[in-house]
């Protein structure tokens, strides 16, 4: 079963190239096709015989490699799957939003408003569940705890959040849904 669903998620990301997402329609088909930096109308490029980029593929060194939650505030549930570039090796994290054709390609932590060159360090991926309480943990280089965190500085998670750490170490974060893209709290 794991297999089938790796091959249906394969596929999925399949579509993906290695730039930033936008969604286009071609002969009634709406196709993601990725641009340098922003959302545009484009032609289908068709890489291979199946119709799809395959620069990217299901990343075989995370353990789970895909979770599910309402990253969104649409209710309707997501997919975000860590793949890695085949020539590249670098490892993005890839969210399908349910019940739509929107995606996004995160390949480092521009992408979400911090600074990390790819995803390859991620040991720990999971789901950060709505309403829970999160703060940036980290002041001056330092480890805070919650009482030395100002309440200003403090928020609830209005949707489901990506969590992902360095596996037993410091490093990390929570990848969440803000004003239409995905944005960064810190969490050591």
């Amino acid at each position: 079963m794991r297999q089938i669903l790796g091959l249906f998620f394969l596929l999925l990301i399949g579509a993906c190239g290695d730039k930033t997402q936008s969604t286009i329609t071609t002969k009634g088909y709406t196709t993601p096709k990725f641009t340098d930096t922003k959302m545009t109308e484009a032609s289908l490029t068709v890489s291979n015989s199946f119709g799809f980029d395959t620069t990217y593929e299901i990343s075989k060194n995370h353990e789970p490699f895909m979770v599910t939650g309402y990253f969104n505030e649409d209710n309707v549930l997501d997919t975000a799957i860590l793949v890695r570039h085949k020539s590249t090796s670098k490892d993005a994290l890839f969210i399908k939003q349910g019940g739509t054709n929107k995606t996004f390609l995160l390949k480092n932590g521009k992408d979400v408003g911090t600074d990390f060159p790819d995803y390859n360090w991620v040991g720990q991926f999971e789901v950060i569940k709505k309403g829970t309480k999160v703060w940036n943990n980290v002041i001056d280089d330092e480890i805070v705890c919650e009482d030395q965190v100002p309440d200003s500085e403090k928020f609830i998670l209005n949707t489901d959040g990506i969590f992902v750490h360095v596996d037993e170490a410091s490093g990390g974060g929570i990848i969440y849904f803000k004003k239409g893209k995905y944005a960064w709290v810190q969490q050591e």
